[in-house]
């Protein structure tokens, strides 16, 4: 490349653009404001049952057939958003899990940890189990402002003004 300068700013400009886009793959994909609010209104239309509680046990078992994996997700309810029931503790079940050595991934499954707080969008399947819809964005994790003590969604919106407008969102509007 020493005798042609073409081939050398050529190189580099390559060298250049590669190295852009890699940048840009590895930059963090942010949903903008009104998407989110977008997702949130389908999945509050969509769901039978929008409830705020703590994952009390996540196990996982198989099917009858041994064929497939479940996780049963145990829920203790703080909160019904939107739907009515008397049961302080629910039943939530998602394909996929781990078993011994045997695990079974699918994707778009939201995934549970023991203690965590949630907001969860559900309803029940063809089997009369409770499901997450809208996969994984049908699970949203509730933490803690460091500063204030207030519980949060994750983009800071505190949990009591986000489950004012999901309670509004879900209502019909004929009903309004």
């Amino acid at each position: 490349m020493e005798g042609n300068p073409m081939k050398a700013r050529d190189s580099i400009m390559y060298s250049t653009m590669i190295f852009v886009c890699v940048l840009i793959s590895l930059m963090p994909h942010r949903v903008d404001a009104q998407t989110q609010k977008r997702q949130v209104e389908t999945l509050a239309k969509g769901a039978e049952m929008i409830v705020v509680g703590k994952v009390a046990q996540v196990r996982s078992e198989w099917n009858k057939e041994r064929t497939r994996i479940f996780t049963k997700v145990s829920l203790n309810v703080e909160e019904y958003v939107k739907g009515e029931s008397s049961l302080r503790t629910l039943a939530i079940t998602h394909p996929g899990g781990e078993i011994g050595a045997v695990g079974e991934l699918y994707t778009h499954t939201p995934t549970f940890s023991q203690g965590e707080e949630v907001l969860v969008f559900l309803k029940k399947d063809g089997r009369n189990n409770l499901v997450v819809t809208g996969g994984n964005e049908g699970k949203l994790t509730i933490t803690k402002n460091q500063l204030t003590g207030e519980r949060i969604m994750m983009d800071g919106e505190t949990l009591k003004t986000f489950t004012s407008r999901v309670k509004s969102l879900a209502i019909p509007p004929d009903v309004k």
